[in-house]
């Protein structure tokens, strides 16, 4: 099974939230705080892409985990069920 860097967490295993003035650091769910996530399970995940009109918009994709690198502002949303791609 390969693995591939969280893109939540980005390796840390923790993530940082700010709400109001207040600063919180937390663990990352996604990977449960191991900083890599299988690169065959599928997550539910979005990032920011430019439209049609040339805006900015968010983008909400379900499948194996997209490149950090590659796509702007890339979240996974936590899903807990586990999904995986059936290679049979």
């Amino acid at each position: 099974m390969t693995k591939m860097i969280c893109p939540n967490c980005k390796g840390n295993g923790f993530t940082r939230h700010t709400f109001e003035a207040e600063k919180t650091t937390a663990q990352c769910k996604a990977c449960s705080s191991k900083g890599e996530v299988p690169a065959d399970k599928f997550f539910s995940q979005t990032y920011e892409d430019k439209n049609w009109k040339n805006k900015w918009s968010t983008t909400y994709y379900h499948g194996p985990c997209l490149d950090h690198t590659l796509f702007r502002k890339l979240r996974i949303i936590h899903n807990p069920v586990n999904t995986f791609r059936d290679t049979s």
